[in-house]
């Protein structure tokens, strides 16, 4: 089985509620930067943890999880810049991945860390 189905499964069977939020842009003068005002994008992920054989404690650290994110009403494509809130908890992404055997996502892996 590929990983677009295995994808397909993990969401189908435990997916949950995820909210992307993208910083917006900046404004203010140059020496005096103004954060701008972020916004919202729900999406539909699954949280699975990595394999102890996958984890070295240098690029995916022991609280690391993988998330993968259904592209099914998600209107933008997740970057390291965005940060991803699952129920109470919120996280930074990693690393993105996108997962599409013709080169159009079908799904995102992420690898998010707290």
């Amino acid at each position: 089985m590929g990983m677009i189905e295995t994808a397909s499964r993990i969401i189908a069977r435990f997916g949950q509620a995820g909210t992307f939020e993208r910083p917006g842009p900046s404004g203010g003068d140059p020496w005096n930067p103004t954060p701008g005002e972020p916004t919202y994008h729900d999406a539909t992920v699954g949280v699975v943890t990595y394999d102890n054989e996958h984890r070295d404690g240098t690029l995916i650290q022991m609280n690391d999880l993988r998330v993968l994110v259904s592209v099914e009403g998600l209107d933008i494509a997740p970057n390291v810049s965005d940060r991803l809130h699952i129920g109470s908890a919120e996280y930074s992404i990693v690393r993105v991945s996108p997962l599409g055997p013709d080169g159009v996502p079908r799904f995102y892996d992420l690898q998010v860390r707290q």
